[in-house]
C-alpha cells in the first residue's frame, strides 16, 4: 500500500508542477534570455520536446485500488503549453525579424562599399587605393563570422517554420539575406583579383610617391636653412613671411 501511495504521490506532484506554466509570465522568460539566438534555440526546442511528451491517449493511471482520472488537466496543461509555445515562437520571431534586417543592411552596405572601391592605378590616388586595400582585409576576415551568423538566423527561421509559426506580412526570408551574402562575396572576390593583379603596379606607384615626397622633405629642409630669417637685417614683417 505505502509503495502504491509513493508512486501515486509522485504522479500528482508531476502534475502539479506544470503551475509554473500559469506562474510564469513569458515576458520575463523573453526577458531573461535577451538576443541569444543560441538560448532561444534550445528554449524552443526543449518546450516542444516537453509538449510532446504530454501527447499521449491514455487519462487514467491505477494505483493499486486508486484510479486516477487526468483527462480535464492533460488536457489544461496542453492548452496552456499550446499557449505558450506561441508566445514564445512571436518573442523569438520578432528578435530575429530584426537581426535578418540588421545582417541584411550590414550586408549591403559592405557590398555597395566594396563595389565603390577603386584599385585601378590610373583612376585612383594612392590614398584612395591604401584605403581599398585596407577595406578589403577588412572583409576578408569578416566573411568567415558573416557568413556563421547568416547560416545561424537561416537555422533559426527553419525552427519556426518547423513549429509552424505564421510569420508577419513583412518578413524577409533568410534566403534574401543569404543572397545577398552571397552577392558580397562575389563582388569582394573580384576586387581581390584586381588587387593581386595591380600589387606590382601600386607597389612601384607607392615607392615613386615615396620618393617624392622624400625629395620635397629635402628640398624644404635645404630651403630653409638658406632663407630662415637669423639675419639681423632682416625686417619682422619679412620674417614672419618666411615662417
Amino acid at each position: 500500500i505505502e509503495l502504491h501511495i509513493q508512486k501515486m504521490t509522485l504522479f500528482v506532484n508531476q502534475w502539479l508542477s506544470y503551475q509554473s506554466l500559469w506562474d510564469t509570465r513569458v515576458v520575463d522568460v523573453a526577458s531573461v534570455m535577451g538576443e541569444d539566438i543560441d538560448r532561444w534555440q534550445a528554449l524552443l526546442l526543449e518546450a516542444t520536446e516537453a509538449r510532446t511528451a504530454l501527447d499521449s491517449t491514455a487519462t487514467l493511471a491505477k494505483f493499486g485500488p486508486v484510479t486516477i482520472n487526468y483527462d480535464k488537466v492533460q488536457s489544461q496543461v496542453n492548452l496552456k503549453y499550446d499557449s505558450w509555445q506561441k508566445e514564445l515562437q512571436s518573442c523569438f520571431a520578432t528578435i530575429l525579424a530584426q537581426r535578418l534586417h540588421d545582417s541584411h543592411s550590414k550586408i549591403t552596405k559592405a557590398k555597395e562599399k566594396l563595389e565603390a572601391v577603386s584599385l585601378e592605378g590610373a583612376s585612383a590616388s594612392t590614398n584612395e587605393i591604401v584605403l581599398g586595400v585596407t577595406f578589403l582585409q577588412e572583409m576578408k576576415q569578416n566573411l568567415e563570422p558573416w557568413s556563421g551568423e547568416v547560416d545561424k538566423l537561416i537555422e533559426s527561421e527553419r525552427l519556426l517554420k518547423r513549429q509552424r509559426h505564421t510569420f508577419r506580412g513583412d518578413w524577409m526570408e533568410g534566403s534574401r539575406v543569404k543572397g545577398q551574402f552571397h552577392h558580397m562575396e562575389q563582388v569582394l572576390a573580384k576586387r581581390n583579383r584586381t588587387m593581386e593583379e595591380q600589387i606590382p603596379l601600386l607597389q612601384s606607384r607607392v615607392v615613386a610617391e615615396d620618393k617624392i615626397s622624400a625629395q620635397r622633405v629635402a628640398d624644404l629642409l635645404s630651403n630653409w636653412e638658406q632663407d630662415k630669417p637669423l639675419r639681423g637685417n632682416v625686417k619682422p614683417e619679412e620674417a614672419i613671411d618666411i615662417l
